[in-house]
C-alpha cells in the first residue's frame, strides 16, 4: 500500500519539478528609478518602512529581528510570526508543494500533500493526510483522515475513513465507515459497511451491510453481506457467506467451512461449521441461565422456571460404552426409595419428586454432588428409568413364579375335589345295595 502511494507521490513531485522555471539575469532585470523628490517622514529601527505618500516613509506592521519577521508583533518566535488572521485565496504550500486548500463555497477542507483536488464538484468533504482523497470528482459528505485514506474514491458519498489505507480502494461505495489501519482497504462499490479495527473487512470489495469490530474482524470477506463480527479475528475466515454473526475473539467458521449462512458463534474461540446453526462457547465452556457460576455444560439456576421442549435426547450408543452389565437387585433398591411431595423454597411451587440425598444413599450414580462431596445437588430422573426397568422385571419374575404356584395349587384342589366326589358316590351305592 505504502509503495503504491510513494510511487504516486514521486510522480507528482517529478511533474511539478519538470515545469519550466523563470530565470533572470542582470540584462533582464528592470532598472530601479530613484524618487525625484526628497524623502521625508520618520521611522523606527527594525520596522520595515511603509510608503505613506509618494515622498514620505513611515513604519509598517512588519517587524524584523535577527532574521525573523513578525507581523503584528515585535517579538517574532519563528522565521515568520503572524499575530492575526491569514487569508489566502487558493491555499498554502509547504516545501513548494500544495499543503492546505479547499473551497468555502463547496464546504471542502483539505490538509496534507496531494490531498483533495481543486477541480472536484462534490462538496462537504474533509481530507487530512498524505495522498488522501485526491481523485474525488462528485462525491459528497466524505471524511478521510490518514495516509492514502479513500485514495482512489471518485463518486462515493457519505463515507468516513479514519486511518492509513482506510477505504483506500473505494471508488463508488457509499455510506461506509472504516476506522483503523487498512480497514475496508479493498472496498470498491460495497456500501453500508462499518469496520472498526486494523484490517477489519480488509479484502471486502462489493459486500454490503457488514459490521466488523476488532482487529482483522471479517478480514477475508469479499462479497458476503449482512455479516456481524465483533472481536479479534471474529468471522475472519468468512469470504462470501452472508447473514452470519460471530461475537468473541476468534469466533465464527473455521478455515474448513468458511462460507456459511445464518450461522452464529458466541464466545471466545466458538466455532460453527454448518449453516443455520448456533454455537455457544468453545469446547469445555459451561453455559448458564440465571447463574454466574454454571456447574454443568448447561445450567439453569434454581427458581428460574421449567424448560419446555418437544424432546430431549441423551447420547446412549453402545459405541461409547464399555463394561456393560445388567443391574441386579433393582427391586430391593426401588423399595428403599421414597416418592415425596414438597414446596419449593424459591417460589413456593408444589411439586412431587424424590430427595437427592436419599436417592444418593441407594443409587449414587444418578445424583450430582457439590464439591464438598456431602451436599447433594441434583438427581438425574431419566436415569432412574434403568433401575425401574430392572425392578419391574424382577417383580414380573416373582409374579410369574407365584402364578405358577397358584396354578399348581388349583390343580391339586381340583383333583382332591374329584376324588372326594367319587368316594361319596361309592358310599351311596353301597347303601342302596343293602
Amino acid at each position: 500500500m505504502k509503495l503504491v502511494t510513494m510511487v504516486k507521490f514521486s510522480a507528482v513531485l517529478c511533474a511539478r519539478h519538470s515545469k519550466p522555471r523563470r530565470t533572470e539575469n542582470a540584462n533582464t532585470k528592470p532598472a530601479l528609478t530613484p524618487p525625484t523628490a526628497a524623502l521625508s517622514g520618520t521611522g523606527t529601527a527594525d520596522y520595515v518602512p511603509l510608503w505613506l505618500s509618494g515622498s514620505k516613509l513611515g513604519n509598517s506592521t512588519i517587524f524584523q529581528s535577527a532574521g525573523a519577521i513578525g507581523i503584528g508583533t515585535i517579538t517574532p518566535a519563528s522565521n515568520l510570526d503572524v499575530h492575526g488572521t491569514i487569508n489566502a485565496s487558493s491555499g498554502y504550500k509547504l516545501g513548494g508543494y500544495s499543503f492546505v486548500n479547499g473551497s468555502a463555497l463547496k464546504g471542502n477542507t483539505f490538509l496534507g500533500y496531494d490531498v483533495g483536488n481543486s477541480t472536484m464538484t462534490g462538496g462537504s468533504n474533509t481530507a487530512v493526510g498524505y495522498v488522501t482523497f485526491p481523485d474525488n470528482t462528485t462525491g459528497t459528505f466524505n471524511t478521510a483522515i490518514g495516509e492514502a485514506a479513500m485514495n482512489v474514491s471518485t463518486t462515493g458519498s457519505d463515507n468516513t475513513a479514519l486511518g492509513a489505507g482506510a477505504l483506500e480502494a473505494n471508488t463508488e461505495g457509499y455510506s461506509n465507515t472504516a476506522t483503523g489501519w487498512a480497514a475496508l482497504l479493498n472496498n470498491t462499490t460495497g456500501f453500508g459497511n462499518a469496520a472498526h479495527g486494523n484490517a477489519a473487512l480488509y479484502f471486502n470489495t462489493t459486500g454490503s451491510y457488514n459490521t466488523a469490530s476488532g482487529i482483522s474482524a471479517l478480514e477475508l470477506n469479499t462479497t458476503g453481506s449482512y455479516n456481524t463480527g465483533s472481536g479479534l479475528y471474529a468471522l475472519v475466515w468468512n469470504k462470501t457467506g452472508s447473514n452470519n454473526t460471530a461475537v468473541g475473539t476468534g469466533a465464527g467458521p473455521d478455515s474448513a467451512s468458511p462460507d456459511l449462512s445464518n450461522a452464529t458463534a458466541i464466545g471466545a474461540n466458538a466455532v460453527v461449521s454448518q449453516s443455520n446453526s448456533l454455537v455457544l462457547g468453545a469446547p469445555g465452556v459451561k453455559v448458564g441461565i440465571g447463574t454466574a457460576t454454571p456447574s454443568n455444560v448447561f445450567t439453569i439456576a434454581k427458581g428460574e422456571g421449567q424448560a419446555v421442549a418437544d424432546g430431549w435426547s441423551t447420547y446412549s450408543s453402545r459405541r461409547w460404552k464399555t463394561n456393560i452389565q445388567t443391574l441386579h437387585g433393582s427391586l430391593a433398591k426401588v423399595e428403599q426409595l421414597r416418592g415425596v411431595s414438597y414446596d419449593l423454597q424459591a417460589n413456593g411451587k408444589h411439586e412431587v419428586g424424590v430427595i437427592a440425598e436419599e436417592v444418593g444413599a441407594v443409587v449414587p450414580e444418578v445424583v450430582t454432588w457439590d464439591k464438598n462431596g456431602t451436599d447433594a445437588q441434583s438427581v438425574d430422573y431419566s436415569r432412574l428409568t434403568a433401575l425401574l426397568i430392572e425392578a419391574v422385571k424382577d417383580q414380573q419374575a416373582q409374579i410369574a413364579q407365584l402364578t405358577s404356584q397358584v396354578k399348581a395349587m388349583q390343580a391339586t384342589i381340583e383333583r382332591n375335589k374329584q376324588s372326594g366326589e367319587a368316594a361319596t358316590v361309592a358310599a351311596d351305592l353301597a347303601i342302596v345295595r343293602r
